[in-house]
């Protein structure tokens, strides 16, 4: 491998580390990376043969190009749309959900989109379509009826608000049509695109599932005995943003927070939350 490529996989494992101790948005790391990447490939071609995936590496130690392809693009074109996908599609999913969640299907989506290319086609496969595809499926299974920017290319550019499912159900329509139409000859991999839609749908659903039993885990918090013992109006304001919030991380640092100025009713104890409260001192649960 040349210089180049490990240069380019050092640039791929630096935004990854930078978005994972939350300097930055994982989005945002993975823009930064795919056009810093582009630039490179642009000035050392070679570079893109060596990291692109190919069908013949399955059961192969070249298996890892199926990560390293993702960040791979062919031309301006080829990565500018790549990017308006990440961007309108990426960064409003990536607020609903969390960093950890998107990157879960975000990688996952684009490593099932490799493979359904090597199970259907033969050759090399780069770009990060299959993994926003996967960003796609996923988003519409979960927020379907959340609006998003499209925008539109024509003689100029219009830029459209859409429920998300509407935006899903118009691409998939198209991918699916293409991949299912013999002697295909637009280079373009529709397969892999189908194959990280799907993957991304049947992760939501998991996730999805994962929700609804966290949900019920955070009802059975008693918000009423936590009320009991507030005492300054302060405290009521942290209970009510912990009454309010959506995101369990972020609830979950606000019950933490007002327990340390709230003492054990029973013992005066100091009390800790590790999804009840409890107290270490005399073993008060709630």
């Amino acid at each position: 491998m040349s210089i180049a490529s490990y240069a380019i996989i050092a640039i791929i494992l630096f935004f990854l580390i930078l978005a994972g101790i939350r300097k930055i948005y994982l989005c945002y790391a993975l823009l930064l990376a795919n056009f810093i990447i582009f630039l490179i490939t642009t000035f050392y071609p070679p570079a893109l043969e060596e990291l692109a995936f190919n069908s013949s590496y399955l059961g192969s130690y070249k298996i890892y190009t199926i990560f390293t392809a993702m960040f791979l693009h062919l031309n301006f074109l080829h990565i500018i749309l790549n990017m308006i996908g990440l961007v309108f599609i990426g960064l409003p999913f990536e607020y609903e959900i969390g960093s950890k969640k998107f990157a879960v299907i975000y990688f996952i989506s684009g490593f099932f989109a490799s493979i359904a290319f090597a199970l259907v086609e033969k050759g090399y496969a780069v770009g990060a379509s299959g993994a926003i595809f996967g960003l796609l499926g996923a988003f519409a299974f979960m927020e379907p009826f959340k609006k998003v920017v499209v925008p539109l290319f024509m003689p100029f550019i219009i830029f459209l608000r859409l429920p998300v499912l509407y935006v899903a159900i118009f691409y998939a329509s198209i991918e699916t049509i293409f991949a299912f139409t013999p002697y295909s000859t637009d280079a373009i991999a529709h397969s892999a695109h189908l194959g990280g839609f799907v993957a991304g749908v049947f992760l939501a659903v998991i996730m999805k599932k994962g929700v609804k039993a966290e949900e019920k885990r955070k009802e059975k918090i008693d918000l009423e005995a936590l009320e009991k013992m507030i005492s300054t109006e302060k405290q009521r304001e942290i209970l009510e943003r912990i009454k309010n919030e959506e995101h369990e991380e972020i609830r979950e640092a606000w019950i933490s927070y007002l327990l340390q100025q709230i003492k054990c009713p029973k013992c005066g104890g100091n009390l800790e939350f590790n999804g009840k409260i409890v107290c270490k001192k005399c073993g008060y649960r709630k």
